[in-house]
């Protein structure tokens, strides 16, 4: 039987390793954390950071039944996927401007700007003090972000430049490489976009409408599926996308995009990874069209045909489970009878009472997530509506341990 090899064995993982087994592959955990959900998954693990390329090849030596590598939902991982499949001569799908324009963001600004597409102003540097200086001369509101971080860690939307001094600091602090990128902010719809390419063009895109945490967070709360754009907006981003595709060199496999349409319908690409995205995106594509992307990713990664068999899309969301206040969870009450709307698809609660919680400010403390289906975009509100009256989070204030309170389930 073929193996794949599978960096990262996080939650956004999980779907690769299942569809790679009914698939027929078995799979290879590659993570520093043998908590990770994802090893539990996998056939073999490999106890190593996704980073450690000469270690991971050691490990490897000698196997001749390695069909692929993935990497799902990180961009971190990217350049370890690289060189293990140039190493191991594995089928190759990422040139190493493809990898760049994914681990650091200021790259694809730039080859935006270069092809004349989504292009806004923009700064880049390793200087807190100096980035925040220059950031004066910018139009704001503008986003403080890292250049290699990824699922909103460390980004920042600041109203004026006096927020800026701050932004910068934290925005370092969550870098793995303490690069830096503030840039004008892009006020508009923003969007996710899955896609696949094959032969350097997108064979399929889906559109997401993602909601956001308040400002100055940038957290994803919730995404809803079609995302009801105009045809000649989708039209216009798919031309964007192909002409990315012919300047990364990128020939087939998942595409992730954050893209913000503004008022008048222009839409801007903010950034891409070139793998599949989190939040429950696959399975979102699934339920909504009827393709799956981590299948697609999966067949790229072997070298197999691509096959995609969309059909009319169905209205689906997903949305986080979030705490409304910090302290500890002391009791999780009615989620059987959230399950029981008959919207709601699947509802996950990954916390337990006695862990400390506390409102959404990273993807680590997002209590669960609830997938919905209905006929219409207004039903999946409702539904969505029905879902936060219903479920009780308990939650004992940290200013006052002897005090709980229930709270609904919300998104901030």
């Amino acid at each position: 039987m073929r193996t794949i090899v599978v960096l990262g064995a996080a939650e956004g993982s999980l779907s690769t390793y299942r569809t790679a087994a009914e698939m027929g592959y078995r799979t290879i955990a590659v993570d520093w954390s043998a908590s990770a959900p994802g090893v539990e998954l996998a056939d073999e693990y490999l106890p190593l950071s996704t980073r450690s390329t000469p270690e991971i090849l050691a490990a490897l030596g000698g196997r001749t039944d390695l069909a692929g590598v993935l990497a799902p939902t990180s961009d971190i991982a990217l350049p370890t996927l690289r060189e293990l499949t140039v190493a191991l001569g594995l089928p190759v799908q990422l040139s190493v401007a493809a990898v760049r324009a994914s681990v650091d963001k200021w790259v694809v600004r730039g080859m935006l700007d270069e092809l004349g597409v989504s292009s806004y102003r923009w700064i880049e540097g390793d200087d807190p003090v100096q980035l925040a200086k220059q950031a004066r001369e910018l139009d704001f509101p503008v986003v403080v972000k890292p250049a290699d971080a990824q699922s909103g860690r460390g980004v920042t939307r600041c109203a004026t430049p006096e927020e800026v001094d701050a932004a910068v600091w934290e925005a370092q602090r969550r870098s793995y490489g303490g690069h830096l990128m503030i840039e004008e902010e892009v006020l508009g719809v923003h969007c996710g976009c899955e896609c696949v390419v094959d032969g350097g063009k997108v064979v399929f895109m889906a559109m997401t409408r993602r909601s956001l945490s308040p400002p100055p967070l940038t957290m994803t709360t919730a995404h809803t599926m079609p995302a009801g754009l105009p045809d000649e907006v989708e039209n216009t981003i798919r031309s964007i996308v192909d002409k990315l595709c012919a300047r990364l060199a990128y020939r087939r496999g998942p595409l992730n995009l954050d893209v913000v349409v503004t008022p008048d319908g222009e839409p801007f690409v903010i950034e891409l990874g070139v793998r599949n995205g989190g939040n429950g995106l696959d399975d979102l594509v699934r339920r909504c069209y009827g393709v799956d992307p981590v299948r697609a990713a999966v067949q790229a990664a072997v070298g197999r045909p691509i096959e995609l068999a969309p059909h009319t899309p169905r209205p689906v969301m997903w949305r986080a489970l979030t705490a409304e206040l910090a302290g500890e969870l002391v009791s999780i009450s009615r989620a059987e009878r959230a399950a029981a709307i008959p919207e709601v698809v699947e509802l996950v609660v990954v916390a337990e009472p006695g862990q400390q919680v506390r409102p959404y400010l990273d993807v680590s403390d997002k209590l669960g997530w609830v997938l919905l289906r209905a006929d219409t975009i207004p039903a999946l509100d409702a539904a969505a509506g029905r879902v936060a009256e219903t479920l009780r989070f308990e939650v004992a204030p940290a200013a006052e341990p002897d005090a709980a309170r229930a709270v609904p389930f919300t998104n901030p």
